[in-house]
């Protein structure tokens, strides 16, 4: 593990999350802002994957990232999964919000907004929690 590519992909999560907030408020940038969200999520899962050991971050299927994510924290004995859910169904998104036909309405903005806060704030604390060196979050 290095400590270094924790700080890098977590680094990146929270800079695709703050930019995901900075364009809540404009309707013009609703699929833009989600999908700034949903990015922040796999830079969470790539930090979290990279401190926990994981060497193949090699995918560019989420969905499998999910997977090794969930194994990993099964290895930790870590109980709380719920973020993992949670993740899944960001990247279900992920295609629908980049390359479907239809404009993304509010409610579904609205989902995938507080998918990505709950995410964040779940990945951070699992981070925190596990010792991940490397891991920074808030004032830590």
């Amino acid at each position: 593990m290095s400590a270094m590519e924790v700080q890098h992909y977590l680094s990146r999560a929270q800079d695709f999350l703050e930019g995901m907030i900075l364009l809540r408020e404009d309707e013009q940038f609703r699929s833009s802002s989600a999908l700034l969200g949903i990015h922040s999520a796999v830079s969470y899962t790539d930090a979290l994957r990279i401190g926990l050991g994981d060497e193949s971050l090699v995918s560019e299927d989420h969905r499998n990232a999910a997977d090794a994510l969930r194994r990993l924290l099964q290895n930790k004995r870590e109980s709380n999964v719920d973020g993992v859910n949670r993740f899944e169904k960001l990247v279900a998104k992920k295609n629908l919000i980049a390359y479907g036909n239809k404009r993304l309405d509010r409610n579904d903005f609205e989902s995938v907004y507080t998918n990505a806060e709950r995410f964040a704030k779940w990945a951070n604390d699992i981070g925190s929690q596990l010792r991940i060196e490397g891991w920074k979050y808030g004032d830590q």
